[in-house]
Order: C-alpha cells, then structure tokens, then sequence
C-alpha cells in the first residue's frame, strides 16, 4: 500500500472524509476496501479478532454433548453444551498435532475424540486421555485444556469473541433492546433452508441486504409488491447495529406463515425490521416467521451464505414442519435469487480502475452507518498510534 497514505488500510484523508461526512454529503467507501487482500488481512485482526460473531442458535445445543463446528474467518471454533448444561465456546482444534476435532453439528456422546491420534477431550475441553504419551518427559495431561474463548447468548443466538477486553454484546445492543426482545428469538428452533458460496466480497452482500432503495428495479414483482421501499423508515442507531422497517401500503397487520409471537405491539404486527448485528448477522423479522441470514467468510473474494428460519418452540417434533419451510422458503428464495444477480454485478464492478466514491441516497442510512462503523473499527489502531 501507498506509503503517503496516513492510515494502513491505504485511503487517503479525503476519502475517509467523504465516509465520515453527514448522511446528506457523505459518500460510499471506495472500492479498494471490496478486493484487497491486505484490507482483509487486517479485518481479520480488527475486526473479526474483536467484534461479536454469531456461532449458532441454542435450539441447536438442545442436550449434553450436542455441537456446532464453524470456522469463522479463519478460526475454528466449537460451541457445545456440557455435562452441567452449561453452553461453552472453544477452539476446535487438538493440542497434539493441530487437527480440527469436529466438522459441522452433531453429538459427542459425552466426550470429543480427536480422530488423529485419539486424543480425547470432555466437554468442557480437559484433555482426558492422550494414548502412548507414558515417555513422554514432563507431559501432565492436567494441564493441557482447548482454549475456552468468551460468549454471549443474545436472544438466542450465541456470539463469540476473541477479544477479553471487548465491551460486552449486551452492552452493546442495550439500546435495540425495547424493538428487539419483544421478538423472543430464543423461544424459537432454526432451520437451515439453504447456502451457497457467492464469489464476491463480504460487505456487498451485506451492504445489499442493508437497504431497499434498490427494491423498486430489482425486487420490481416480489418484494416491492408487498412492502413498497418508498415507505421504509431508516433509524438512527448507535454504530454496533443498524434497522429499517417495511410495511404495507395500507398500513394492515401482516400475514405470517406461522402463527404471531404473543404479545407483539401494533407496531410490531405491521411491520418487518430488517436489522444488522455488526459484523455480519443479518435478520428479516416478520412478526410470526423471522429469517436469518449468516456468513461463512472465506477471503476477501468469497464467503458462503447460509440462510436460515426461526419457527415456533416444538417445530422439530411437528410432523409437518418440513412442508412450513418449504413454503417459507417458496416466498423468500426468487427475492434471494434477484438479490444474487445483483451482487453478482457489483462484484464485478468492484474490480473496475475507473471507480469512483459513489454519494448515498437517505435510503441507504443503514450503508452510511456500517461504512462508519467499519472505519471505527478499522482505524482505531491507526488513531492510537497517532495519538502516541
């Protein structure tokens, strides 16, 4: 990167200026920040190093020995409910010969084996058994543990972090508390629909998820029939999560495909919130049927989205479950569709030399307050140093 620049993710004063200026006179992130592997380098240390990623939901840690495995930009991680009940986050990866102990989701069985060499753990991450280490000098297996790494459960949904000194999430969404509990997510189950590997940068699809300004041109027979984007409300939020809200033309109580959650104000039965947990978790939250969409960040030009379902507590015991998904997945998947082909574009775009710092539309509030948030995040080390 330029040496000239006055920041290491290589913008200059006036374009950081440009991001920072108000809504009215701001203007978008430059390219460069979607296809550079050394901005990536240093997201990975800035910002999935000590912001609140989403691992899973509890309805996926329902007994004693149940896991989900996910690597997360990077870092493989290991959330599990122990023998106490207790739901633990840990690194994934063996203390003998550095081998990932577990893929995907399942059940332990009372304790996690590395396939390797048959080093075993419990489930709060002892090491219990390391076979033919007996000449090993000065091996005490007392000692050895998997890192346990810091967590929160947010209405449902676990969070890990890999910064100690990180102010706490519920801290830090204190202020979307009165919107968002009402919701109770974590008296719900999650259901994977799909995922896919999109060969683009993170941020655009997140970005795109972020606004409906483009609803009118790119969801023109789908979702800007029902919920038209001229009447979203953006809504000024603190700088760790961003909200808009949708709602029918005639201001109605919208349908769901499963029944409303109890207790919703008027309010909240006639509108959908569509929000961002910063970095990356991502919600269309109907009042009955919210959708969930996470990332599998893979690099700078790739990451894996999976999108998912909340439905009602006792839904994995209901015979006729699978059919509610699939039609919830029938509305939702030609609106993903659209969204694909045009992130699909912009991927591209992104690589063009002739780009420019585009202005931002009052509909893309949301945009301008990630973009911020992301130059918090991105230059606090650069600011600490200069401060020196």
């Amino acid at each position: 990167m330029a040496s000239s620049y006055s920041n290491s993710i290589g913008l200059s004063d006036a374009q950081v200026a440009a991001v920072r200026a108000p809504l009215a006179n701001a203007a978008l992130l430059p390219a460069s920040v979607y296809n550079d592997p050394e901005v990536f380098k240093l997201e990975r240390e800035r910002i999935f190093g000590r912001t609140w990623m989403p691992v899973c939901h509890i309805s996926q840690l329902r007994e004693s020995g149940d896991y989900v495995q996910r690597d997360l930009v990077g870092e493989s991680v290991l959330a599990i409910r122990d023998r106490s009940g207790d739901i633990r986050v840990m690194s994934n990866v063996c203390r003998h010969r550095n081998m990932a102990l577990t893929t995907g989701s399942g059940q332990c069985k009372g304790r996690i084996m590395c396939p390797y060499h048959g080093w075993t753990y419990g489930l709060d991450g002892r090491l219990l058994a390391a076979p033919f280490m007996d000449q090993t000098a000065d091996f005490n297996r007392s000692e050895i543990s998997l890192p346990q790494f810091r967590h929160e459960i947010w209405h449902g949904f676990v969070f890990v972090n890999f910064d100690d000194n990180a102010i706490p999430l519920s801290e830090e969404l204190a202020e979307f508390e009165p919107w968002i509990g009402p919701y109770r997510f974590e008296d719900m189950e999650i259901f994977e629909m799909r995922r896919a590997t999109m060969p683009w940068n993170w941020k655009i699809s997140l970005e795109n998820f972020s606004e409906a300004y483009h609803q009118p041109w790119v969801h023109t027979h789908t979702a800007e029939q029902g919920f038209p984007a001229a009447l979203a409300e953006y809504w000024d939020t603190n700088s760790n999560y961003s909200i808009f809200t949708l709602r029918r033309e005639d201001s109605g109580v919208l349908e769901t495909f499963t029944p409303a959650v109890e207790g919703l104000s008027d309010k909240h039965m006639r509108h959908v919130s569509v929000f961002n947990v910063y970095p990356y978790l991502h919600a269309l939250v109907d009042p009955g049927t919210p959708l969930v969409l996470d990332f599998n960040i893979k690099n700078e030009n790739e990451h894996e989205l999976v999108w998912s379902v909340l439905m009602p507590k006792g839904s994995r015991e209901n015979p006729e479950i699978a059919d509610h998904v699939k039609a919830f997945e029938g509305f939702i998947v030609p609106v993903l569709h659209e969204d694909i082909d045009i992130c699909t574009g912009v991927g591209r775009g992104v690589n063009s030399r002739f780009t420019a710092q585009g202005r931002l539309s009052h509909m893309e509030k949301s945009l301008h307050q990630f973009h911020n948030w992301w130059l918090d995040k991105m230059l606090a080390d650069d600011l600490a140093i200069a401060a020196e």
